[in-house]
């Protein structure tokens, strides 16, 4: 974590200007697309309903921001499949990355990082077979809000008692591409690349009561199990 704190870029408030314009355009594509699903559904069946559990192996800045500690989640899913072979699924998902915590060895000091993020979007999935089964690949984009905590404390007898407790809230584009496989109409596996940056604390001087914005890339693989009835 300490060299973390010292590779950490600053914070441009010119590029969070643009940044921003550009997430809120991107983020009307998840929209549109959900809006059109009455249109394709009606030349396909009903919506399937279903769930996944999931692990989420963090990537680049997020790696760093959590130790390494891998991630949990659940996601509620809604799938139309239309002719073809083709497939568009709305998704609500929660994913956790707890606790990222950095106690140097002879020391009183202590501090720790909680993420979460919670995302709503769409999915296309395309089963190379032609019906909803075996492989498929799968593209989505949508809004991510992440919730990051950070707080640091000091030993006080046999516990900690916080010095410095600060949390932050960012919304962003979500994107994601992978692969899966439905095994049966119930059961399937998939994993995807997930891209939702999030801002974080510039920690290079971790003594300072000011905390300046960094970005961070919020990228992660995620292997999850999915159910449909």
């Amino acid at each position: 974590m300490h060299d973390v704190r010292q590779s950490a870029a600053r914070f441009n408030p010119t590029d969070s200007v643009v940044y921003g314009v550009s997430m809120k355009r991107l983020a009307i594509l998840p929209i549109t697309l959900a809006l059109s699903l009455p249109l394709s559904a009606q030349t396909a069946g009903g919506p399937t309903y279903g769930f996944s559990a999931q692990l989420n192996a963090p990537l680049g800045d997020l790696k760093e921001d959590t130790d390494k500690t891998l991630g949990g989640g659940v996601s509620f899913l809604v799938q139309w499949n239309l002719p073809g072979g083709h497939a568009i699924r709305p998704r609500l998902d929660v994913n956790v990355f707890n606790v990222s915590t950095y106690e140097p060895s002879h020391s009183n000091y202590r501090e720790s990082r909680d993420l979460s993020a919670v995302g709503l979007g769409v999915d296309y999935l395309y089963y190379l077979g032609g019906t909803p089964k075996g492989l498929y690949l799968t593209a989505g984009a949508g809004v991510t809000r992440w919730d990051l905590s950070y707080t640091t404390s000091d030993r006080v007898g046999n516990g900690f008692s916080s010095s410095y407790d600060r949390s932050k809230n960012t919304t962003s584009l979500g994107l994601a591409a992978g692969l899966g496989w439905q095994f049966t109409r119930v059961i399937g596996l998939e994993a995807r690349f997930v891209h939702a940056p999030y801002k974080a604390f510039d920690l290079t001087d971790p003594t300072s009561t000011t905390r300046t914005d960094v970005n961070r890339d919020g990228n992660f693989l995620q292997l999850a199990a999915t159910f449909r009835w």
